[in-house]
């Protein structure tokens, strides 16, 4: 049984381009650097909503334990860097999927 945990953000389409490094470069990244995850997928929604364009990032897990070590060790400082770079620039909403 893998652990999905899933956050879409709708964010500024003027930021785009940057948001899409600075994911790439600091939140990606770090959870590969940390090998706290199975994978991770990033991807473009096809819609876009009328606030902005849409993204969505896929960390996977293959047990509980590295879903509670993403939440309450890497999951705190990566929101934080996100709110610090792009604070009103984005929403988003995140939610924990069960593969069956």
């Amino acid at each position: 049984m893998r652990i999905i945990y899933n956050t879409t953000f709708i964010i500024d389409k003027d930021i785009e381009q940057v948001w899409i490094a600075f994911m790439r470069q600091h939140y990606i990244s770090r959870l590969y650097e940390q090998n706290i995850c199975d994978d991770i997928i990033f991807t473009k929604v096809s819609i876009d909503q009328p606030e902005g364009k849409t993204y969505s990032v896929q960390i996977i897990f293959n047990s509980s334990e590295q879903q509670e070590a993403f939440l309450n060790h890497y999951l705190p400082e990566l929101e934080e860097k996100i709110i610090a770079q792009y604070a009103n620039r984005y929403v988003c909403f995140s939610s924990i999927l069960t593969e069956i």
